[in-house]
């Protein structure tokens, strides 16, 4: 990130140096803009968080997302709605409080380490952060629209690995599984030519 605003590169983060603060910063926000997407690599799925002496759900620190997907002794699965993340912990929006007494289970969106994400992950980032901050220091033009391509090569790379790693499929929808499954409604036919066979 210095590299590219024509200054060295430096050992440690902890600093007083203002280029190396606002790289951290820069990197930093871009960092947890990526994240808070939700990937492959940083969804939790079903994490049942459990209460403390107090009765209080906390939420891990590093969630950077909460979406309850079930909750003890629940009447009506409409209900879970009512559960929201307040703060450090899970709020229940009809009683007005943080005291659950009741076990939580949750999907979340977690934030981790840099240098625990993949490297098609961390190279997108890495292409972001140098095109974020050659801007704030008001790079030129030319360059500038060299580092976006550098970001849009590196952003195509991350959504198709994420795409590799989701196994998503085309037939997956469910227009192509009522093709593929021959169920077909009143005013269809069958056309062998056609993937499915089906025509109206």
């Amino acid at each position: 990130m210095l590299s590219v605003i024509g200054e060295s590169g430096v050992s440690a983060t902890v600093t007083t140096h203002p280029s190396v603060q606002t790289a951290s910063r820069i990197l930093d926000t871009e960092d947890t803009d990526l994240q808070q997407i939700g990937w492959w690599f940083n969804r939790e799925f079903t994490l049942t968080l459990v209460p403390n002496s107090e009765g209080r759900v906390a939420v891990p620190a590093s969630a950077l997302d909460v979406h309850i997907s079930d909750v003890d002794n629940l009447s009506d699965p409409k209900e879970k709605a009512r559960y929201v993340r307040r703060g450090n912990f899970i709020y229940d929006t009809y009683l007005h409080s943080d005291v659950l007494n009741k076990s939580v289970a949750v999907d979340i969106i977690t934030r981790v380490a840099i240098e625990d994400m993949p490297s098609v992950a961390s190279g997108f980032l890495r292409h972001k952060a140098r095109e974020a901050i050659y801007n704030d220091d008001d790079g030129d033009t030319f360059k500038s629209g060299r580092l976006q391509s550098e970001v849009m090569m590196a952003w195509e790379r991350l959504r198709a690995k994420e795409l590799t790693m989701l196994g998503t499929n085309a037939l997956d929808n469910p227009t192509a599984r009522k093709l593929l499954s021959g169920i077909r409604g009143a005013g269809y036919s069958r056309n062998p030519n056609l993937i499915g066979g089906l025509i109206r």
